[in-house]
Parts: structure tokens; sequence; C-alpha cells
């Protein structure tokens, strides 16, 4: 455990790689259904509607998953240089529970 201040900034961190994680996906789905409907109204004059779109909307989507799989490798690792992720649940050993409330097997 650190200072407030420290543990607030690293609360930041966090909550500011969940944001540009999120912002990428939505962003990248968003930008395939524009280029999508763009291609269907102005170079096709509407002929394909809403083939292209549709089309166009998976691609974007593909796009902000691989960017959900990059983002978070790379803030992943880079909290493990950190060593912001030692002693979390997610690497700690056993927590000494056992049993009941008691404490009885």
């Amino acid at each position: 455990m650190g200072t407030i201040r420290q543990e607030l900034a690293q609360a930041l961190r966090h909550f500011s790689n969940a944001t540009t994680i999120a912002l990428a996906v939505v962003l990248s789905t968003f930008a395939g259904v524009l280029a999508g409907y763009y291609l269907d109204t102005k170079l096709f004059n509407g002929k394909t509607y809403p083939w292209l779109t549709i089309l166009f909307f998976f691609f974007g989507l593909g796009g902000g998953i691989k960017n959900f799989i990059i983002l978070t490798k790379r803030f992943t690792e880079e909290a493990k240089k950190k060593g912001e992720r030692k002693g979390t649940s997610l690497e700690s050993k056993d927590s000494g529970h056992k049993g009941d409330l008691n404490g009885k097997p």
C-alpha cells in the first residue's frame, strides 16, 4: 500500500486505460458504419443501401476487437513492469482462508 496520492494516481491510471480501450472499440465501429454509409449514399447513390453499411459495421467491429486485444496486452504488460499487479487477487497465492468463519476446515 502506498499513500493516498499514489493510490489515487493508480486508480486514475486504470480508469484512463479502461476509457481508452472502450473509446477505441466504439470509435472503430462508428468509423466503419460511417464509411459504409458514405459509400452507399454518395458513391453508389443509395443503390447498395444498407449492405455496405452493414459490411463496414462488421469491419469496424473487427478493428475494434483487434484494438481491444492490443491495448489490453499493452496495458497489462505496463502494469506488470511497474509492479502494480503484485498482491492482487490475480497473482496472490492462497489467502489463508480455510473452512468456515470459525476457522474449522
